[in-house]
């Protein structure tokens, strides 16, 4: 039988390890792995008038591009790279030219790639 004095003890020793596990499955179950976003991401709307995608390459390089048709025939296209690095749920765009973008990101159940401060759609990987 356990003695009296010992029974808090014991109390505090399993809430400390019941509150450290919880804690460590939390974290992990809110952080997408970087290697999850490698690839070719486009945006859902995509169309014959419009198209916007999102390139993470290996070494954190990539680059976005955007094509938008005119309906004189003409269109407007561009390529934007960048570097890119995440923590945890947090992705940040370098630009070349010095600007960038910091946005939280997910990824669904469904697959599909969540970058508010991109676009208000989500991006599937192609």
């Amino acid at each position: 039988m356990i003695p009296f004095k010992a029974l808090p003890a014991i109390f505090l020793l399993l809430a400390i390890t019941s509150f450290l596990s919880c804690n460590n499955d939390e974290k992990e179950k809110n952080t997408v792995p970087t290697n999850n976003l490698l690839g070719i991401w486009q945006r859902s709307d995509v169309s014959e008038m419009y198209d916007f995608k999102l390139y993470f390459n290996t070494e954190n390089e990539g680059y976005i591009t955007e094509y938008i048709a005119n309906p004189d025939s003409t269109a407007i296209s561009n390529l934007r790279p960048f570097t890119w690095h995440t923590s945890e749920n947090t992705l940040t765009l370098d630009y070349d030219d010095g600007e960038n973008d910091t946005t939280p990101f997910s990824i669904n159940a469904d697959g599909q790639l969540f970058v508010p401060g991109l676009s208000g759609l989500q991006f599937n990987k192609l």
